[in-house]
């Protein structure tokens, strides 16, 4: 069944982006044509925000007691790194859209002008990026079930906390810690609160995933186009069994040039669109990391620890995934120009091998992708992340 819904997924006219490109729609970071529609949707998304801003109204109330501040910052810092990225893409669809268009139009054009290399090189992407998607869907999902039951847990797996629910010292127990205009600690208002929140953390979680598996799929496709462009220029000057024409060469060399640098002005748009709003995750991540790793190690009892361990996973995953697709990118672009080398460039001519120099230098401009102006994602950047959420907690700890 899971299988069979999988595949309904795949689009023979997006066969990269397909399942993305499905989801984005779907929970409505791409705004539909229909103008009634684009502000239902809109209006959910700055539903969302509000959610948000009253979780931090909450929080303000209750500031004097670090223990239920740290509980809540958890879940607090990541809701509003979801708002910021949805509302990031709803107001700059154009520019998205431009990005999203590229990735289609080239994936496309390699699909149709592929060999046996550069087939397999298609393949090896494509595959990665569909166990990407679904292995961050599956993660999203464990999340979602693990946040939206932990109230309950939290009241089955204790016996005070159940006598004090009982004896009216304990507060009903609620998936969030947000302000609300009705009473949430009694019937019927506790049970409305029990439904929004579950229908926000939903909502919440879908944007998550809908827009981290799309940009972890974008990156890892300019990694696969760079390699696609080294395996071409590998046969830029034909094989020693098979010699091309002048003509054809002066073409290949041209063609590689104008792709490497729509492949640059597209990926430079990207991470214009994505650095910001990976300076803030990247900002907040330490903190966040530190007020889990806090909990977990003040857990008093199993389910606690369980379900803490999973947010922290989360946590990793997500942040790893991106500075570890950001690396990859890097480094290919790095030995992009190793496949002028490996081509039988000693028997070109004066003027062959002057335009393999000057291609040469193209691509030796490298991709780089960045969280804001003061740091790039690549895995020093995660590690030195770790290193300072443990900071963060031994400070906490004293």
């Amino acid at each position: 069944m899971i299988t069979k819904f999988l595949q309904s997924l795949e689009d023979p006219k997006q066969r990269l982006l397909g399942p993305n490109i499905w989801f984005m729609k779907w929970i409505g970071l791409i705004l539909p044509n229909n103008i009634f529609l684009k502000i239902v949707y809109i209006f959910i998304h700055e539903l969302v925000t509000f959610f948000v801003i009253t979780q931090y109204m909450a929080i303000y109330l209750v500031r004097s007691d670090l223990d239920q501040v740290v509980e809540n910052v958890k879940i607090s810092f990541l809701s509003i790194i979801c708002v910021t990225k949805s509302n990031a893409i709803i107001f700059t669809q154009k520019r998205w859209k431009q990005v999203l268009d590229y990735v289609t139009e080239s994936d496309e054009y390699e699909r149709e002008h592929q060999d046996k290399i550069r087939g397999e090189i298609i393949d090896k992407y494509t595959k990665h990026c569909r166990r990407v998607t679904y292995f961050f869907w599956g993660l999203l999902f464990v999340t979602f079930l693990t946040v939206i039951s932990s109230p309950l847990l939290k009241f089955l797996s204790s016996q005070d906390y159940r006598e004090g629910f009982r004896n009216g010292s304990e507060p009903f127990p609620h998936i969030y810690i947000s302000w609300m205009p009705i009473d949430k600690n009694h019937s019927p208002g506790c049970w409305i609160t029990v439904i929004w929140h579950a229908s926000m953390c939903s909502y919440g979680c879908s944007l998550m995933s809908a827009y981290d598996t799309c940009m972890i799929v974008i990156m890892s496709f300019f990694g696969g186009k760079l390699d696609l462009l080294k395996a071409r220029s590998k046969l830029a000057l034909g094989t020693s069994g098979n010699r091309i024409s002048d003509d054809e060469i002066d073409k290949s060399i041209r063609q590689l040039y104008h792709e490497h640098i729509l492949l640059l002005k597209q990926s430079r748009l990207f991470n214009s669109l994505l650095s910001p709003i990976m300076f803030l995750y990247v900002a907040l991540c330490s903190l966040n990391l530190c007020a889990v790793v806090f909990l977990l190690a003040s857990a008093t009892t199993a389910t606690q620890k369980l379900f803490l361990a999973v947010f922290l996973l989360f946590g990793i995953a997500q942040l790893f995934m991106y500075c570890w697709q950001s690396n990859d990118v890097q480094i290919k672009s790095e030995q992009l120009m190793y496949g002028l080398y490996e081509s039988e460039w000693w028997v070109a001519n004066a003027k062959q091998r002057k335009s393999i120099l000057m291609l040469a230098g193209q691509f030796r401009i490298k991709h780089v992708f960045t969280a804001g102006p003061f740091t790039s994602l690549t895995l020093y950047t995660f590690i030195t992340i770790l290193k300072g959420a443990y900071s963060y907690y031994t400070l906490l700890r004293k």
